[in-house]
């Protein structure tokens, strides 16, 4: 009884739509087809694509010829409305016809709707013509309000339908519009949009970071964007060695890029002491950051040192306290050496016997040196049986 009673009511809604149908075809204008295009969707009827997408062909082959006012609005309606039941259906064979909605239509809310709907479809043959769209859009700032207002419309309608495609491709495009000359509202929806176009996003950040062309202020936001990401922590790791390194490539004199670098620097020393890495490539810029850092950036360094736990590690670390042992016994030590070494010492300890080597030598010479204090020798008696034998 089920089955008949379904079948019964599956004929009824075929028979229904059949007549919507035909009343569409014998439509004399667009704001006649919108009445049967909107009976259509309010009926919710199963298997009504097909009905959708003969329809926007037609309205894309009478869309030339229409002269009045009342058309133009109704096939605005009419191309929003198609084109968001073909994307909810996901109805990949209407693809090529929704990028050509995009294409001839001017408003800006019917590309953006065609444009979502186009990512919804999942046809990755279009992909490549979303990504030129949104590329064209970040590279064209308006000042125009109402240019400014038309651009952002359908940049929002790209953001959403490369966060449909999730295709790796559609990245750095929603990337480069989260940081762009868009208002905040589609500037934080690219935002939003990133973390579901990927997950881990290591590879298009990294590109960005090593990529002379792009300004320290976008390097910066790949290293935050891939700090909030749900990569795994060795990418992280990743990205964050390649902004330490970027952080010292060239000397800039601009104030405002300076505090950028810094900031980037000390945001990758964060990272690297958290996710760490097996990049040897780390060290020379973390001794960079060291010896030309300021004192929160030395901090910075030694506790990434003391987390990395390695041989090169002690190393430097060793040399460090090195240094600062010699301006002790030469009584030139400083209130900020004062606090690095206790600082070096607890991280020697920690690195423990892999780098003992380096560390156990300069902490028996603190310990043992009557140019210390108690404390300062406490701390590196401490290391040692940390370290062992």
């Amino acid at each position: 009884m089920v089955m008949i009673l379904t079948g019964m009511a599956i004929f009824a809604q075929s028979s229904e739509l059949a007549g919507w149908s035909d009343a569409f075809d014998r439509a004399q204008t667009v704001a006649e087809q919108l009445i049967y295009i909107q009976y259509v969707a309010d009926g919710n009827y199963s298997d009504a694509e097909t009905f959708y997408a003969r329809a926007l062909d037609r309205l894309l082959m009478d869309y030339p010829d229409i002269t009045t006012i009342t058309d133009w609005d109704a096939a605005d309606d009419c191309a929003r409305l198609l084109v968001s039941k073909l994307g909810d259906a996901r109805y990949a064979p209407a693809a090529l016809n929704i990028l050509r909605v995009v294409d001839t239509f001017s408003n800006p809310l019917v590309k953006a709707d065609a444009l979502i709907a186009l990512g919804k479809t999942g046809n990755n043959a279009f992909l490549p013509q979303v990504v030129q769209i949104l590329t064209d859009l970040n590279n064209s700032p308006q000042s125009d309000i109402t240019m400014r207002d038309r651009s952002e419309r359908v940049a929002d309608g790209a953001i959403r339908s490369l966060e449909h495609y999730k295709a790796p491709e559609g990245y750095l495009p929603v990337f480069f519009a989260s940081t762009g000359w868009y208002s905040s509202w589609v500037r934080s929806r690219a935002t939003i949009s990133l973390g579901n176009i990927l997950e881990d996003p290591t590879e298009p950040l990294l590109e960005v970071m090593r990529n002379t062309g792009y300004s320290y202020e976008t390097k910066h936001l790949a290293l935050r964007t891939s700090e909030r990401s749900a990569s795994t922590q060795e990418h992280k790791g990743q990205v964050a060695v390649a902004a330490l390194i970027e952080g010292w490539r060239q000397q800039v004199s601009d104030v405002h890029q300076r505090q950028e670098l810094y900031q980037m620097r000390m945001l990758a020393l964060n990272m690297i002491r958290r996710y760490g890495t097996e990049d040897a490539a780390v060290y020379a810029p973390l001794n960079r950051s060291y010896m030309e850092g300021d004192q929160d950036e030395k901090l910075a360094v030694i506790q990434a040192l003391s987390a990395l736990a390695s041989e090169d590690s002690a190393r430097l670390l060793a040399g460090y306290l090195n240094t600062i042992h010699t301006r002790r016994v030469s009584n030139i030590l400083t209130p900020a050496d004062e606090q690095l070494v206790r600082v070096i010492i607890p991280a020697l300890g920690n690195v423990g016997s892999v780098g003992s080597a380096h560390s156990r030598p300069m902490l028996v010479q603190v310990q043992q040196s009557q140019d210390w204090t108690n404390a300062v020798k406490n701390l590196a008696a401490d290391a040692l049986r940390r370290i062992g034998n």
